[in-house]
């Protein structure tokens, strides 16, 4: 007698498991040190700066608080994301995870207002809810909106949209209306360390972008970076309604919050 279809099934979908689980682990791993190096570095030489610096003038003692908030600030999402506990969960059984997109969205842009006050936030036709690592997406989100926010003046707005997308699935759009970003780097942008020519100015490490596509890449989704016509630049993240056979990342079920005009 051959081995049972649905046992060979039930067999290859836990190694897929497991395999994906390795590869979260390794990730986060990664992800950890890259930052925690860096930021631990300039954690402490601001606090040096901070303890000698009482005959810096006060603007630049604001600089020293504005850089200690950002690292603070950088610190706890990582000790959110990639703690050892949510470490040690990875791979565990367990149910999905699901959030209201449009509630989502909200607390990225609520987050994202602590900085800049011009923040809006569209939805339209989004399911009541999705599947999904919520922590994940919104540390997600909050990227490509701090992203947004550096290359932006502060008195242009930054828009979240969220929608059904043309081809079936979720799209989260983070659109800014800033200089845009040279034709030529597009295709690097999500790359490891990547900064562009026109972020000599604009402190950065380079692992905001990378880090948010490989989020968005665990959910099965994608993530892609364009220059639009009125000018600026529109991050979308792309998300399937269904990764796979009775295993569905966003249930079907319309959202009553629908305020989204089409655009």
């Amino acid at each position: 007698h051959g081995v049972p279809a649905t046992l060979v099934g039930v067999v290859r979908d836990l190694s897929a498991r497991r395999e994906l689980a390795a590869q979260q682990k390794k990730f986060a791993s990664m992800l950890s040190h890259e930052f925690r190096t860096p930021l631990s570095t300039i954690d402490g030489a601001v606090q040096r700066l901070e303890m000698t610096g009482a005959h810096h003038d006060e603007g630049t003692r604001k600089r020293y608080r504005k850089i200690q908030t950002a690292v603070d600030r950088m610190l706890a999402m990582l000790d959110e994301y990639l703690s050892p506990e949510r470490m040690a969960s990875i791979g565990r059984e367990r149910q999905p995870n699901e959030v209201n997109p449009a509630t989502l969205l909200e607390a990225a842009a609520e987050q994202a207002r602590k900085r800049r006050a011009n923040v809006t936030v569209r939805t339209g036709g989004l399911p009541q809810w999705m599947r999904c690592d919520p922590a994940g997406m919104r540390l997600c989100l909050e990227m490509l909106l701090d992203n947004a926010i550096k290359y932006t003046e502060d008195n242009i707005p930054i828009e979240l949209i969220g929608k059904i997308a043309a081809e079936g699935g979720v799209e989260l759009l983070v659109r800014d209306h800033g200089a845009g970003i040279p034709e030529a780097e597009l295709p690097k942008v999500f790359d490891k360390a990547f900064r562009g020519s026109n972020a000599a100015s604009v402190a950065g490490s380079g692992l905001g972008l990378y880090m948010a596509r490989s989020i968005v890449d665990v959910h099965g989704g994608t993530v892609t970076a364009r220059n639009v016509s009125e000018s600026g630049t529109e991050f979308r993240i792309w998300l399937p309604v269904a990764a796979e056979a009775g295993k569905n990342l966003a249930r079907s079920e319309a959202s009553s919050d629908n305020s989204l005009d089409a655009s």
